[in-house]
């Protein structure tokens, strides 16, 4: 098949739907997008892009873009209750992406600039357009929407979140697991909050944390394993404006296979976990630009599914095995990651490979 005669279907347009859209795009693939949605979402959702992303999303120019709109994260501040304990740099991390920052931008002004520029790239969005069915043949795929709509094209991806349409369209099994106990959420408008490029953790009582991401130089998102996320901070800041509050639960999710005949998945319709360590949109972006590579003919498409399990797999379990640690309501164990960070906070060796892992940098 000559690749630039091939024809994608993305559903979902969403953050992981749209990098693909702008990576198969740039490559000369046709590509459209079809959205549930009547138009982008105004919801602020994720908020870290990584190293990795910026570095993906570099040669579309998104990143430029993104650097001019976002926050440069440049540290992690830790505190032990109402007590500064450590701060820990991420610029003394290896170059090995060329970043050694993490980015603070709301979901929507990232899918914002990722929607305008694969536009820009001939791209073609649908929305208000919902799927009804998917059927596959050996040259093709059949995408059927509510509206009467169809569209065909050589491959389709499923982008489109953890109740994804396209997995229990083709019959994808999901093993998922809900962990006990409600999280909360809230964007707010503080006074008198110094950390405006550093994310903050608060260690509280308990097996409780609290983190806070700087979104603006008075606007910020916290979040905590707490049913009160701003009940729960034992910090001193004027709270001037609520924007958002809401709470949700956290599921272990991943789909038994990635892909079945010439259908897809990436994303959140191929695994979910904890928001600690800011993975969720980063691992969509990256499982995004894999997948585009290998339509395009760069990889064989056939390793996708498997090589995306078993790398996800291994994220998946390190955010799971961080969120453990984190929340461990035992004294003892809480004692010990104290004292390492303390030590891993005054020896530059250590100092380093903490903010290489923390980055994913390698």
């Amino acid at each position: 098949m000559n690749k630039k005669n091939t024809t994608v279907v993305i559903v979902g347009a969403g953050p992981t739907g749209l990098t693909a859209g702008v990576e198969l795009a740039r490559r000369g693939i046709q590509t459209k997008i079809i959205d549930q949605l009547d138009g982008g979402s105004k919801l602020s959702r994720a908020i870290g892009i990584n190293p990795r992303s910026l570095d993906i999303l570099k040669p579309s120019g998104v990143t430029e873009k993104l650097l001019e709109k976002g926050i440069k994260y440049d540290s992690l501040t830790l505190y032990n209750g109402d007590k500064s304990w450590v701060k820990l740099p991420f610029t003394i991390a290896n170059m090995k992406y060329g970043f050694n920052i993490m980015l603070g931008l709301p979901q929507n002004d990232t899918e914002a600039i990722l929607r305008e520029t694969f536009i820009r790239l001939g791209g073609v969005i649908h929305f208000d357009t919902e799927l009804s069915e998917i059927s596959q043949t050996e040259d093709g795929v059949i995408a059927k929407a509510t509206n009467g709509e169809e569209f065909h094209s050589d491959y389709l991806i499923g982008a489109d979140g953890v109740s994804s349409k396209v997995r229990s369209c083709v019959g994808i099994e999901l093993d998922s697991v809900k962990l006990p106990g409600v999280w909360s959420i809230a964007d707010v408008e503080v006074e008198g909050w110094s950390h405006i490029t550093s994310t903050t953790i608060c260690l509280l009582k308990k097996g409780k944390i609290a983190g806070i991401l700087p979104l603006g130089a008075t606007r910020f998102r916290v979040v905590s394993n707490t049913k009160e996320t701003l009940s729960a901070l034992p910090l001193k800041f004027k709270l001037l404006k609520i924007h958002r509050e809401g709470q949700f639960k956290i599921s272990l999710s991943q789909a038994k296979e990635y892909s079945k005949g010439r259908v897809f998945l990436a994303g959140d319709s191929a695994h979910t976990h904890s928001p600690v360590g800011g993975r969720g949109m980063n691992l969509g972006i990256a499982n995004a630009d894999d997948l585009a590579r290998r339509i395009a003919g760069e990889a064989p498409l056939s390793e996708y599914s498997q090589k995306r399990y078993e790398e996800d797999t291994h994220i998946i379990k390190g955010t799971e095995d961080m969120r453990k640690l984190l929340t461990s309501s035992s004294p003892t164990q809480r004692l010990l990651m104290l004292s390492a960070l303390k030590i891993i906070s005054v020896v530059p060796f250590f100092k380093r490979k903490w903010a290489n892992k923390f980055l994913y940098a390698e």
